[in-house]
């Protein structure tokens, strides 16, 4: 059997990347990470936050959006993960944890994906936590925020764009 070529292979890394219906690769320099946020969705400044945050179209007063912090963390990310679930829990009301998973980008990290229901500010949410080690003893945490009811359709959208996440050189 014949080993697949370079240009094949990029042709299905390109592929599978453009499929995705993913928009224009997002760069945190400070950060060191990349992303493509999901097609047509608004790169945004927000005051007081270090990083730009990923909104979508707006529908019952909530627009769904993707937001990266960092924090340093010198254990391993099992042990991040798991200390954020239990914060989770204990801080939002109504918490359901829908689903952890091990989760690999099309670049190269490997992280966490944790799927979770809560109430925060009169709101029902669907959040999923994309958990990636970063530089430096850094955690990064993707959250991919919607509203509860329709948050589900959302999924695959938050996935695709998270399968795009690098780590910058």
């Amino acid at each position: 059997m014949k080993k697949p070529t370079f240009v094949a292979a990029l042709f299905i890394l390109t592929a599978s990347v453009f499929s995705a219906d993913t928009g224009d690769r997002h760069v945190e320099k400070a950060g060191g990470f990349s992303f493509c946020p999901p097609k047509s969705w608004d790169m945004k400044e927000i005051p007081g936050l270090k990083y730009r945050i990923a909104f979508g179209p707006a529908s019952d007063g909530f627009a769904p959006n993707i937001n990266v912090v960092d924090e340093s963390f010198s254990g391993s990310l099992s042990d991040y993960v798991k200390g954020n679930r239990e914060a989770l829990e204990r801080m939002f009301k109504g918490f359901k944890n829908l689903g952890e998973s091990e989760f690999k980008t099309d670049f190269g990290p490997k992280g966490v994906r944790l799927i979770t229901e809560s109430e925060q500010q009169g709101q029902k949410l669907r959040q999923t936590f994309f958990f990636f080690d970063g530089k430096g003893g850094r955690k990064l945490v993707a959250t991919c925020s919607a509203l509860a009811e329709n948050g589900a359709k959302l999924d695959e959208t938050f996935a695709a764009s998270l399968k795009t996440f690098a780590i910058e050189k």
